[in-house]
């Protein structure tokens, strides 16, 4: 029975004898070294998302994350004293939120009988293309699961490939984890009014509460009805986010494909670029839009993260009303203990492996994290693109 190379080194990578072939460090060896390899090269090409690729991933040896949220640099009382000759100051302690996520398990599963793999050998190889499609389909959940997280609401456009706006049971996604609890306002001195839970914490609308910190911030034309994209909006997003000490930061737009096309538009009409908006290229030679710098990603999925508000409340929708301006450098994917993608072959339907069926799956134990919130921004109750 064929099988495509591909599949003879998964399954040779997945020895249990790492350490041969190796050196002398404990635990260090060839294969090992090989599964990272495989590992980076599947990072680097994958063409069938735009945000999963862009976010870091790292690796854990426990089930749970766990970090310490900075909320502020005293205790209420000035941490830098400044003196005469002869004064004195005591140090004050900051203050920290301790937060936590459980990562989950997802797996992508392929399975091919032996009357089509035979019946295929001309034209086609069945094996490999379910193996490549099981690979795909794993990325485009994570990607999911990323932006969308478990919002079971259910969707007609075709977009995801299980009928739902997010992913039933997986970890929190952007659209759960960016909120915030200040009251809505024109402008960008407002939030959403949402005093949501997040890894353990609830947000607070109060700068005087520690858990002010866990509110992202958010920008808008009108707190009260929807308004087409403008540049000010753009603009004001970078403002706020400086404003919370990211200016150095690694930041991005994320939007939809759609609103995509309407920022091409607002910021180079007539195909010239206005004055802060360019073309940068990313790892991989993809070159994507940039305003002041900061590039502009486009993902389908964002079609589904949207908030609009009233004027005094807030609703989280399925539509295109947000453009998220996120910063990548608090925003990670930690996977336990390597399990990222891992190819588990099987032959057969039981363990005698009579069965005539050969496939396999991608596994990945790991969970999508925020450790930062207040430099990161939404703007939102805009029109639909």
């Amino acid at each position: 029975m064929q099988s495509d190379a591909y599949m003879q080194i998964r399954t040779a990578l997945d020895s249990t004898t790492e350490v041969i072939g190796g050196d002398t460090r404990t635990g260090v060896g060839a294969v090992f070294i090989q599964k990272e390899i495989d590992r980076m090269v599947r990072e680097t090409i994958n063409k069938e998302t735009d945000f999963r690729q862009l976010v870091p991933r790292k690796t854990i040896r426990q089930l749970a994350v766990f970090w310490n949220l900075e909320t502020g640099i005293n205790d209420g009382t000035s941490k830098t004293v400044v003196y005469s000759d002869g004064g004195t100051g005591t140090p004050r302690p900051n203050k920290y939120l301790q937060l936590f996520v459980s990562a989950i398990s997802y797996r992508s599963d392929y399975e091919v009988t032996g009357l089509t793999q035979a019946a295929s050998l001309s034209y086609w190889d069945a094996l490999d293309r379910e193996a490549r499609s099981a690979l795909q389909s794993h990325a485009l959940t994570e990607e999911q699961m990323f932006i969308l997280g478990d919002d079971a609401t259910a969707e007609t456009t075709g977009i995801t490939l299980n009928g739902q706006v997010g992913v039933t049971d997986s970890f929190k996604g952007l659209k759960q984890l960016l909120s915030s609890n200040v009251a809505l306002a024109d402008g960008n001195t407002g939030g959403f009014a949402d005093a949501s839970t997040v890894y353990g914490q609830t947000r607070s609308s109060t700068s005087t509460d520690r858990q002010y910190k866990l509110n992202c911030q958010c920008v808008n034309t009108s707190s009260s009805t929807t308004n087409p994209l403008s540049i000010k909006n753009l603009n004001s997003a970078i403002t706020v986010s400086n404003k919370q000490g990211a200016k150095a930061a690694n930041r991005l737009f994320l939007c939809s494909e759609d609103r995509l096309d309407e920022i091409s538009d607002l910021i180079q009409p007539g195909g010239r670029f206005v004055q802060g908006a360019s073309s940068v290229e990313l790892d991989g030679g993809l070159s994507v839009l940039s305003w002041k710098r900061h590039k502009i990603i486009g993902s389908r999925l964002m079609a589904f993260n949207g908030v609009t508000g009233n004027g005094s409340s807030a609703t989280f929708t399925e539509a295109d009303n947000s453009i998220l301006f996120l910063d990548m450098d608090h925003i990670s994917f930690y996977n336990v203990a390597g399990v990222d993608a891992r190819h588990v072959p099987i032959m057969g339907a039981s363990a005698s492996q009579r069965s005539d069926v050969e496939g396999g799956y991608f596994k990945t134990y790991g969970v999508f994290v925020m450790d930062k919130f207040n430099t990161h921004v939404v703007i939102y109750n805009l029109s639909a693109p």
